[in-house]
């Protein structure tokens, strides 16, 4: 039986600069023993069907940035289950719309250097269901709308201002929706099409264990908060 760290979509290069040493610190506090990705560990801006925005940095630039940023991650966590977000897919998918076959295509783990990771498209670990969750319906508990037309426990990403852990219980069962938010950089060039969003995004991870009991943890990194951004060297 595992005790999980679910780690939110970084969306690199465009992660939180806290974002990292808070996983760091959440493995080590939850004596956690398996990690889980749950989508979108890279951006891709530059690569979309979406008009670009012009102060993007272009497809190669972008893929060295994140590349960088993944390496951080993998140095730290060398073993882990990446479930595939529609911003990791965007090779293939932009591949397959101009009829260019899979295998013609490197794998995630060779083109981001991860060989200890484990690129999925979902998981289930001690009886819990880990996707991205694209493509799989929204509401306010998204997590806990597929965990009930599942009737299992479910573990999502994807939307990033949704973030917690909801929970049903019958006569014969009991399971939860974890919703995880995300772990990204709310300022960066990738996410000003949301600057005038009234929601904005909820960072933390969630925290499964032996796939029973659901946690989410939030990232402090409001004003006054250890992880705000004037206590984090470097950042603007």
């Amino acid at each position: 039986m595992a005790r999980v760290l679910v780690i939110g979509d970084i969306h690199a290069p465009v992660t939180h600069p806290g974002y990292l040493s808070f996983c760091k610190e959440m493995y080590k506090d939850w004596s956690c023993d398996k990690v889980v990705f749950v989508g979108d560990v890279v951006d891709f801006s530059a690569i979309s069907f979406h008009a670009n925005n012009p102060e993007c940095p272009g497809p190669m630039d972008e893929y060295k940035l994140a590349h960088e940023k993944v390496q951080e991650w993998y140095r730290v966590f060398k073993e882990a289950t990446v479930t595939l977000g529609n911003h990791d897919a965007r090779l293939v998918r932009l591949a397959e719309s101009v009829n260019i076959p899979s295998k013609f295509l490197r794998n995630y783990g060779e083109i981001w250097d991860t060989p200890g990771w484990d690129w999925v498209n979902s998981a289930v670990i001690d009886g819990v269901y880990y996707c991205h969750g694209h493509g799989k319906g929204g509401g306010k508990t998204p997590a806990f709308n597929l965990a009930q037309s599942m009737g299992m426990s479910v573990v999502m990403g994807h939307y990033h201002s949704v973030a917690g852990v909801r929970w049903f219980a019958s006569p014969l069962s009991r399971y939860f929706g974890l919703d995880c938010g995300c772990g990204i950089d709310d300022k960066a060039f990738a996410f000003a099409y949301a600057k005038e969003s009234p929601k904005k995004s909820l960072l933390g991870v969630g925290i499964v264990l032996e796939g029973m009991y659901a946690y989410w943890e939030p990232f402090p990194c409001g004003k006054g908060e250890s992880y705000h951004r004037s206590n984090i060297e470097g950042a603007k």
